[in-house]
């Protein structure tokens, strides 16, 4: 029998380990599959190995692992396999698939749009924005970020979209916020690209309002991402994408 294993990133701060769960419990009703079961990599429980332990319990012949990550960095292409070689060192004749990350999806793009609109943009508006992601020393993970900045400014017609970084990786957003202050439009949008910001949004916001107070221009600052329910779609792609990925033997398989 095929169980699902979603795994979740895990984050010190408990709502957003509740956050995940609430999500992949959506994910859960849409999906044809009577074992699934979820586990984080890290700072939370269960772990990997808890995880399929209770996949096997509950008759589990197979298990699909399918990450909720945005993108395809260090936990993708290291940690998370780390971690099922641990794993499937306890169940050996319990084949395993690894999924992708959610990767580059016009679904986001909607998300996007629906934090815009709720922070009080609209289609037309003079407004520059500026993406904010977690960052990466990966080079693919940060080209998708790139990649989804450059879908946004085609679909907002906005005429400029800047990016930054909270870690890992340049511009900083101290650096982004700095630049896109230049900005000549009649307000700025800061846009987190994360799942669960945990205590970050509120140094974002005490960030963004002591420029705020250098400036004439707004800048206002977007809900993050979430747990939304229009990425229940990706993660339902994901389940079926990884249905067809090839047994995981350990070693990674680049996503591309």
């Amino acid at each position: 029998m095929e169980a699902i294993l979603y795994v979740g990133h895990g984050s010190r701060v408990k709502a957003g380990n509740e956050q995940m769960k609430d999500f992949v419990e959506k994910a859960k009703q849409a999906v044809d599959c009577d074992i699934q079961e979820i586990c984080f990599l890290e700072l939370a429980a269960p772990d990997i190995t808890e995880g399929m332990k209770r996949c096997v319990e509950r008759g589990a012949t197979s298990i699909l692992a399918v990450p909720v990550l945005l993108f395809s960095a260090g936990h993708m292409k290291v940690d998370i396999p780390e971690e099922l070689v641990k794993a499937m060192e306890h169940y050996p004749d319990v084949p395993v698939r690894f999924g992708k990350p959610f990767g580059v999806h016009e679904e986001i793009l909607n998300v996007l749009e629906k934090r815009l609109s709720a922070a009080g943009w609209k289609q037309g508006d003079d407004a520059d924005f500026l993406m904010v992601g977690r960052g990466s020393s990966d080079i693919g993970a940060l080209r998708d970020f790139s990649a989804m900045c450059t879908h946004l400014q085609n679909r907002t017609k906005a005429k400029r979209v800047e990016k930054a970084y909270l870690a890992a990786a340049l511009p900083t957003f101290d650096e982004g916020l700095e630049s896109i202050s230049s900005s000549e439009a009649q307000a700025i949008y800061v846009l987190p690209y994360l799942l669960f910001t945990g205590m970050l949004m509120k140094e974002l916001n005490e960030k963004i309002a002591a420029k705020s107070r250098e400036i004439n221009i707004p800048i206002i600052l977007c809900d993050p991402l979430g747990f939304d329910k229009d990425l229940v779609r990706i993660l339902c792609e994901r389940v079926e994408d990884t249905k067809s990925r090839p047994i995981f033997t350990g070693e990674v398989i680049p996503y591309v």
